[in-house]
């Protein structure tokens, strides 16, 4: 996520960091969250030893914790410095965090592993040049791993519809669209599952992960 820059960003991500997290303890939040990681486990193997994940818009670094349960050495990176004061108060062994501007990404060519950006792709104002910045930074026989709102979701047509904040400032992509800006880059593997979201009142039901690219979140990984 990335904070207020007429340039780069869409939206000032400062405003929300507080109950950023809170959402992924809601049963919505815990729905959402569990398919959109499985999906990810799906597309990213486990660290070698010593390797090297760059996390770009890490926000509160909720996936930056998910990549380092991995095994990756994992450097998140944002422009929104609240977000990141929430994210090195929550800590993760592995877990390091500092600002940076996904458009201008301050280390050397090829110097990890894996490069991965998770809802942030939608909120920069040109998401081809941060993928070409970003993929810079892979190494060679290195990946991508992408995840971003699906614009044809019916979830997310509703809340582009509603005019609901962030959503509605961000270019969210289909699944196609996606498929256009990942392909210079590699061979591209995509899902985008389908939670099963508890219902407001009566029994819960646990989530489900379904191979589809109807979900609300695309995850699709890039192999160079």
């Amino acid at each position: 996520m990335t904070e207020r820059d007429d340039s780069h960003s869409l939206f000032d991500f400062t405003e929300l960091a507080a109950d950023y997290e809170r959402w992924y303890e809601t049963p919505a939040g815990r729905a959402h969250d569990e398919v959109q990681q499985a999906d990810a486990r799906r597309l990213l193997p486990r660290a070698a030893p010593g390797a090297r994940l760059l996390d770009v818009g890490c926000g509160t670094g909720h996936w930056s914790r998910v990549f380092a349960t991995l095994g990756y050495e994992v450097v998140g990176v944002d422009l929104c410095q609240e977000m990141l004061r929430l994210a090195r108060a929550r800590g993760m062994p592995g877990c390091r965090f500092a600002v940076a501007d996904a458009l201008a990404l301050p280390f050397g060519d090829a110097r990890f592993d894996v490069v991965a950006t998770m809802a942030t792709l939608e909120f920069v104002s040109d998401a081809a040049r941060a993928l070409k910045e970003m993929f810079r930074c892979v190494a060679p026989h290195g990946r991508m791993l992408v995840g971003t709102l699906n614009r044809l979701a019916p979830l997310n047509a509703r809340r582009l519809a509603d005019g609901r904040k962030p959503y509605a400032l961000a270019h969210l992509v289909s699944p196609g669209e996606l498929r256009e800006l990942l392909a210079p880059f590699g061979r591209v593997h995509m899902l985008a599952s389908v939670p099963i979201v508890p219902p407001a009142h009566g029994r819960e039901r646990a989530a489900e992960s379904v191979a589809t690219l109807d979900g609300p979140f695309i995850v699709a990984e890039v192999h160079s």
